[in-house]
């Protein structure tokens, strides 16, 4: 994660935020029972901590650096961070240091998802790294982008910080390709009858359609700025897996997606097919939750 937070940072002539939440008082064993570790001796590590990533990372002397320590809950405390300081774009792991694997995302990443008005950019821990050192534009994976629409303008507020990542990359040539996962259509029936419904093959083709002609209106408006558009539209029954393996088939380097779309849900939780892309994918994702229109 560090070294591609450190790339983009750099290519883009921005300021890198290191942002870590104070973890008080853990308890070690010892013979007369358990002892918390003092606060003090926490702080001092988690500042050397900070301290030391930019070294480690080996990035450009000129580049702007901070560093926060921060107290509380930490998705509400990294929510607060990010706001006051006006960031433009997060970048974390999904999973950290919990004490237990989680389903789903991890509830510091799923947090943030939900609260942040700014795209998150989110990394697997086993997602391959790009290197430090070197010309970081020339270094970041950002060649071809894949972007699931499902035909909403919701959906659609992902192009603008998906194509700004992408611009980034010295990749070239570089293209974007616009998904639309279409799920098997039930033909009609009765409720209540004690018999599956069979597939409608007449109506999934219908739909199929409908999701063609809806990406060639967008990929005529991004073909008309320079942008290199390639579409496709895929029927499978689970979105969420059928966009993971799409990306793996055409060797995409970034997952771009709104958290939800058309279906108008507000969910709890992290869409659940932005979820599902997440943790099925080890392509970097970036996603995002748009705010709500100005009236």
């Amino acid at each position: 994660m560090l070294p591609l937070a450190g790339a983009i940072a750099t290519a883009a002539g921005a300021q890198l935020r290191f942002a870590l939440v104070h973890t008080p008082h853990p308890v070690i064993g010892g013979d007369a029972g358990p002892v918390p570790v003092p606060d003090m001796d926490i702080r001092a590590r988690e500042r050397e901590y900070l301290a030391s990533l930019s070294r480690r990372m080996g990035l450009p002397e000129g580049l702007a650096i901070d560093h926060v320590q921060l107290e509380g809950d930490p998705g509400p405390a990294l929510e607060g961070e990010v706001r006051r300081g006006r960031d433009d774009m997060v970048v974390m792991a999904t999973h950290g240091r919990g004490t237990f694997s989680r389903m789903w995302l991890g509830s510091v990443a799923d947090f943030l998802v939900r609260h942040l008005e700014v795209p998150v950019l989110m990394l697997r821990p086993d997602t391959p790294q790009v290197e430090g050192g070197g010309d970081p534009s020339a270094t970041l994976p950002f060649g071809h982008v894949l972007i699931p629409l499902d035909g909403s303008e919701l959906a659609e507020r992902i192009l603008e910080p998906a194509l700004e990542l992408m611009r980034l990359s010295a990749v070239r040539p570089s293209k974007v390709t616009l998904l639309t996962v279409v799920e098997p259509v039930l033909g009609g029936g009765e409720a209540g009858l004690p018999f599956a419904v069979p597939l409608d093959p007449a109506l999934l083709q219908e739909h199929r359609a409908i999701a063609e002609r809806r990406l060639r209106v967008v990929a005529e408006r991004l073909s008309a700025g320079g942008v290199v558009v390639d579409t496709q539209v895929v029927s499978a029954a689970g979105a969420g897996a059928a966009i993971a393996a799409e990306a793996g088939r055409l060797g995409a380097r970034l997952i771009a997606m709104t958290t939800h779309g058309e279906r108008g849900l507000r969910r709890l939780v992290l869409g659940s097919v932005a979820d599902k892309v997440v943790r099925s994918s080890h392509i970097p994702t970036l996603v995002f939750r748009p705010p709500p229109p100005v009236l």
